[in-house]
Parts: structure tokens; sequence; C-alpha cells
């Protein structure tokens, strides 16, 4: 599919993903009068700092974009030539789709107090003229204060590109997928007991590599991709009893979505290890709390599910109670 071809969809419509978002919070109602002008009344949602990897990019040309022919938008040809400056000038950003790798935005008016909204979402933003054009945006890692804007008065932006989102004070941290920003990446990257500690460990030297990534994590050092390799190798001479902590930190972590969403594999593996640890040890309900979770989204997590009913970790517990339960619960939803 061409860059263009998502990027338009603002030609061709509302994008599907954000108008059940906002629908189903009820909180915009976008319209059009029988003159054409849009109207709407929202409240801001969400807002707070991200990190987003740009994917997509466009330069907006407002007179081409919002062409007066068309009935939709034949109410800015109406504007005296002041007005229709103002509004055009307005919209001369950029249109941006990307990832929200991380977030401690908040999400207001939700129960749970949601501070870290849209992490691991695609999204599509915009970005205000002067913030930043596309050739310095695109397949980039952005810092930027999210605002989910107020839409009144019509054609306030962004609310005519189909996104409420605002980012301001664009920061290009490095390019996207790459750890920028991630601090505990960056020493990691630096490190020469993590990068020791990788060597031996590709080379199954298991002993060597726990001896050097420990020695990272007592110099604050080791990041989740560390950590998961050292559990792993921990599994590896049966000292899952050492490697159980290790992984907890990073699930409690990735309970509260403070891991990285570009770290989302790595994360997986350690939770699937935390698990067949905690079978390891004879303790099925740390198993099958972790293991459960993953028939919220069977297809999502088909792969641990599958994995689940093999792996010769689970031997230890498939007596209990609790993991012949989930047994049972596995097969129905990989039957469907």
């Amino acid at each position: 599919m061409g860059l263009w071809q998502w990027s338009w969809t603002l030609r061709r419509g509302v994008n599907r993903q954000i108008v059940r978002r906002l629908w189903s919070t009820l909180t915009l109602a976008l319209t059009l009068t029988g003159a054409g002008q849009a109207h709407a009344a929202c409240m801001s949602l969400t807002s707070g700092p991200i990190v987003y990897d740009v994917t997509g990019c466009k330069d907006l040309q407002p007179e081409a974009l919002f062409d007066t022919h068309k009935s939709k938008y034949s109410w800015i040809a109406g504007l005296d030539p002041a007005g229709r400056k103002k509004f055009f000038n307005s919209y001369r950003g950029a249109y941006l789709r990307g990832k929200v790798v991380q977030s401690h935005a908040t999400q207001k008016g939700l129960v749970s107090g949601d501070s870290s909204a849209l992490s691991g979402q695609t999204i599509y933003t915009y970005v205000l003229p002067g913030s930043g054009q596309c050739s310095a945006l695109l397949g980039r890692r952005i810092a930027a204060q999210l605002h989910e804007v107020c839409c009144e008065g019509g054609g306030d932006v962004p609310c005519l590109l189909n996104t409420g989102y605002v980012l301001l004070s664009p920061k290009v941290e490095g390019s996207a997928n790459s750890g920028a920003g991630d601090q505990v990446r960056q020493r990691a990257k630096l490190s020469k007991d993590v990068k020791a500690g990788e060597i031996a460990f590709r080379a199954h030297r298991w002993q060597e590599a726990i001896k050097s990534f420990e020695k990272a994590r007592t110099n604050n050092e080791l990041d989740v991709k560390g950590s998961y390799m050292l559990a792993d190798a921990l599994r590896e001479v049966e000292q899952c009893k050492d490697a159980i902590p290790i992984l907890k930190k990073t699930y409690d972590a990735s309970l509260r979505k403070e891991t990285w969403a570009d770290e989302e594999k790595v994360v997986r593996l350690s939770n699937f290890l935390l698990a067949r640890c905690y079978a390891k040890m004879n303790n099925p309900q740390g198993a099958v709390l972790i293991l459960n979770g993953y028939l919220l989204d069977p297809h999502k997590f088909h792969w641990e599910l599958e994995e689940s009913l093999k792996n010769k970790d689970f031997g230890w517990i498939h007596t209990s109670n609790e993991y012949r339960d989930f047994e049972k619960d596995v097969r129905k939803k990989l039957k469907k």
C-alpha cells in the first residue's frame, strides 16, 4: 500500500479506528450543517508526554486539501479574504501516522485514571505549522506533548483532518525503532559487560553469560532484553529460582504499561519464561495467572497458548487443578 493511500483517508472518510474510539467515549459529535460547515462539541480527553515513531507523514497544502468547489468545503469560499487566509494558514502543518512507543499521557474521564494512554497504539496526529516538516520527521522517533483538543466553531484545527490529536513541541530523539529516548537501553548499548554477555549467550556459554549480565545488572546497565537473556541463561542451568525476580520486574512493568511498545516481542518472551519458571518451581498459581492472561486475546497470544500445551517446563504442574482448568479452556479456544 502506498504511503498516501492511508494518509488521504481524510479525503475518503473518517478513520474507522478514531471514530470508534471517539464515539465510544461519547466525547465527540462531528456533524455538517446544511451549509456544509463542520461543527463539533467535545472535551479534552488525553494529554501528556509521549514518544512517537513516525511511519508516515504529509506536509499539508490546505488550498489543495480543502477543495472549495466541493460542497463539504464550500463554506470556506464564503469567508472574506483575510478569514480564508487565516484558515488556510492554520492548517499548514504536517499530518502524521505513527506508533506511540511510550506514553505518560493521561486519559481523563476514566475510572481507572489511565496514565499511559494510547501506549502501543497507531494513531494519526497533527503538527502545527513551524513545528516540523516531513523531511525532518518521517522515519524518526520524536518526543512531544500530545493534546486532544476541543473542536468548536467549525474548522478549528485539526478537526477537519479526522483526528483530535495535536503534537506540541516535537523533538527528534533518533531513528524510529532504535531505542532512542530510552536511557536504560542507551546505557546497555554502551556496556562492555552486556556485549560480552550477548556473545556468550549466543554461543550457549551460559555461566559466562550469567557472570557478564550480572555485572551489568549491578552497574544498572541491563535493559529488558539483557534481563531476559540473563533469566534465560539461568533457566538453562536450572536456576529458575534466581531468574524469577528478574523476570517479575519486567512482568510488573508490563502490567503498569511502563515497558516500551517497540520492546513488546522480548517482553512477551520474558513473561512467558516467567510462567515457565513458576511451573518449574512447582507454583501452578503463579504460572496459570500469567497463562490465563493470554486467554483474553487468543489471536494475539496464539503462540503462547500453543506453547503452553507442549513446553516441557509445564510438565511439573500438569496434574494441578489450576493447570488442568487452563488446559481445557485453551483447547476450546484453539478449536475456534
